[in-house]
């Protein structure tokens, strides 16, 4: 039995868990950003930049898991779409 190694499939999932990872940084280092520029350039407290960048945290998790719901979705949607075409095999044990 010859088995597969390494296929599209999972090159769309290691996609998905970079991109979830890029959405992630970003959002904490834009939240990051503002919270540095407001304490350079409007003179408040660091307390902002804590603030900040905590939003950004919040956000970046929160914009991450709603790509992955919204991929899982889709994923799922193709796998119904795919057993329809195959007669309703199930091909999940062969993955």
């Amino acid at each position: 039995m010859k088995e597969k190694k390494f296929g599209f499939k999972q090159f769309g999932m290691l996609n998905m868990v970079f991109q979830f990872g890029i959405v992630v940084i970003s959002n904490v280092f834009v939240g990051g950003l503002i919270g540095y520029l407001l304490v350079k350039y409007a003179n408040l407290g660091k307390i902002w930049l804590v603030l900040f960048f905590m939003l950004g945290i919040f956000s970046g998790l929160y914009q991450g898991i709603r790509y992955l719901l919204k991929e899982a979705e889709k994923y799922e949607r193709n796998n119904k779409s795919g057993d329809k075409r195959n007669g309703g095999s199930d091909d999940s044990c062969s993955s």
